[in-house]
């Protein structure tokens, strides 16, 4: 596994317009199903846009705590 940092590039796939370069930087994320609000997450972000458009795999146990939280006040 690549480990990424804040500032870091790369490449991802956007809906409608295909390979567009991405920066990597710590934004505060909204998941959609669980509506659960994650801070200071590393996340791939269109440079034109700023639209989020991945997240690596250093971030996703940061995300998944945040989902099994919600869960459990549920």
């Amino acid at each position: 596994m690549k480990i990424l940092r804040e500032g870091d590039g790369g490449y991802a796939l956007a809906p409608d317009r295909g390979r567009v370069e991405v920066v990597y930087e710590y934004r505060t994320v909204e998941l959609e199903k669980s509506k659960a609000t994650v801070r200071n997450v590393l996340v791939g972000v269109d440079a034109e846009t700023g639209e989020v458009l991945t997240v690596p795999a250093q971030s996703t146990p940061k995300l998944k705590a945040a989902r099994e939280a919600i869960a459990r006040a549920v």
